[in-house]
């Protein structure tokens, strides 16, 4: 296993010193013990999401922390983001967030398997870090389950595309990835060559893998779509490197001239091309009113239904392979949106059980 936090203990500390010049935010709460099973020979009157993750990789889904926003701070934003998985986790299981058998629809989460891999070290360079990420999540595709990896800065979504892309090497099957952000990033690195929270999908359509490979369709079928992304926020120039790299763009105006964001996701990914598919969600998509502690807010955005409704369909999707969450920021506000964070794992959990058919109460 690459370098991670234990996942009997407790989850590792987010204050840490990378370098002489970048350090990580401290979270504000303290951190999340890793999940546990219910002891034995007892029988939970209210099974809750928590009660069903064990330690390691889960057959059908893993779960993956990477605590870290220098990539935030190097992109010129705010720091806090690497509370992220610690804010998530402290809802998940202190809070006990989601049901393991929903009666309103009807599932029941008690036949999948849910891993809990551990948090990725916090003491390593961004630059480690991510290695050990890729790792960790290539280890967990390798074995047959679905990455749900909770960040952290939006930086984290190209080592977890690069872990599909590595996992798929030696197979004729294809990627597709959708972001779904009200921000391109597709920036290029910093003078000194860095990558940050702003580079992740440049990276990707840069990736021979992706760029050269089987992975490019006809623009009918793009390979890689942003998804409710804001103008107001995306550069011309870096929209139009998108299209001319054969990317889509969905813009959030086109979403809200429709009945349903999750209907048009669905549909979204129906067209696009890929044998796996990779969900990359920026909670900053999310309206300021209802996800507030993101790195950048905004007054605009996707619903907090929205974003669950997207989180089911998503889990449905027997293309998807692989899904991650960005941006939350616990520095600025560390109980609503941490809270949604955990209905969204819930939903896309409930997703899942309905692909694999094992969720009917």
């Amino acid at each position: 296993m690459p370098l991670v936090t234990t996942t009997t203990k407790t989850v590792t500390t987010t204050t840490r010193v990378v370098s002489n010049t970048e350090t990580s935010s401290t979270t504000p709460t303290a951190p999340a013990p890793a999940p546990a099973a219910a002891p034995q020979g007892s029988v939970p009157i209210d099974r809750r999401v928590a009660d069903l993750l064990h330690p390691g990789i889960g057959r059908h889904v893993t779960l993956i922390g990477f605590p870290y926003d220098i990539g935030c701070t190097r992109n010129g934003g705010r720091p806090g983001s690497a509370g992220g998985p610690a804010a998530f986790l402290r809802l998940l299981q202190d809070r006990r967030t989601g049901t393991a058998i929903n009666p309103e629809f009807g599932i029941d989460l008690g036949k999948l398997d849910i891993g809990f891999y551990g948090v990725i070290d916090a003491s390593l360079t961004l630059e480690d870090g991510h290695k050990a990420l890729e790792a960790a999540v290539k280890e967990a595709l390798d074995a047959g389950s679905i990455p749900f990896v909770v960040g952290g800065g939006n930086d984290q979504s190209y080592p977890n595309a690069s872990a599909l892309l590595s996992h798929l090497e030696t197979t004729p099957e294809t990627i597709g990835v959708i972001n779904i952000d009200a921000h391109l990033d597709v920036r290029p690195r910093t003078a000194t060559g860095l990558v940050h929270s702003g580079t992740p999908f440049r990276q990707l359509l840069e990736d021979p893998r992706f760029v050269h490979g089987a992975s490019v369709s006809p623009l009918a079928n793009p390979n890689f779509v942003e998804f409710a992304a804001q103008g107001n926020q995306c550069a011309h120039s870096h929209a139009e490197y998108v299209k001319a790299c054969g990317g889509d763009i969905v813009w959030l105006r086109q979403i809200q001239a429709t009945s349903s964001a999750a209907t048009l996701f669905s549909e979204t990914l129906d067209r696009m091309g890929g044998d796996k598919l990779f969900v990359s969600f920026d909670l900053d998509a999310v309206k300021s009113a209802d996800a507030p502690g993101v790195s950048a807010p905004s007054p605009m955005g996707l619903s907090a239904q929205d974003a669950l409704e997207i989180c089911f369909n998503a889990g449905t999707n027997p293309r998807v392979a692989l899904f991650d969450l960005s941006e939350m920021n616990p520095l600025v506000e560390d109980y609503r949106t941490p809270r949604l964070t955990a209905f969204m794992f819930h939903y896309f959990l409930m997703g899942v059980a309905t692909r694999f058919g094992v969720g009917a109460i």
